[in-house]
């Protein structure tokens, strides 16, 4: 009976061995997967943070785009505007350069041509009455 006593006390402990170890690799085990876990849900946070982040990115890369179109739009019309007054201002100023040199602009005959036609005209007309004046006496 010895024999079983000693035979059934190594099976017992080599069982308790046994469920100690598949307790310790499942517990282990079970760690592991924890620390998966965790690390899986860090990094889905991780991926939705940068995510997030690059929406937020682009987002105001639009919107500071928009603004600066925004503004070199309205900078442009500001020097158009300010460009065709100026020319308005240069072609006034021509004109009446023009017209102080006696040049037409192209728009209206200048008056002393007109008058100096007029006197030629009526100098001509005096001179045939003079003459049929002469003539008759």
């Amino acid at each position: 009976m010895a024999d079983n006593d000693i035979l059934a006390r190594s099976r017992d402990a080599g069982a308790d061995a046994v469920q100690k170890a598949t307790d310790a690799v499942d517990q282990f085990v079970s760690q592991l997967n924890k620390a998966s876990d965790q690390m899986n849900k860090r990094s889905e946070d991780q991926v939705r943070q940068a995510q997030e982040f690059m929406t937020d990115a682009f987002e105001r890369g639009r919107k500071a785009t928009e603004r600066l179109v925004g503004t070199v739009d309205k900078e442009l019309r500001a020097q158009i505007a300010a460009l065709r007054k100026e020319m308005q201002r240069l072609e006034r100023r021509l004109n009446e350069a023009g017209r102080r040199a006696g040049l037409s602009g192209g728009r209206r005959a200048p008056a002393k041509k007109t008058a100096a036609k007029k006197t030629a005209a009526k100098k001509t007309a005096a001179k045939k009455a003079t003459a049929k004046k002469t003539a008759a006496r």
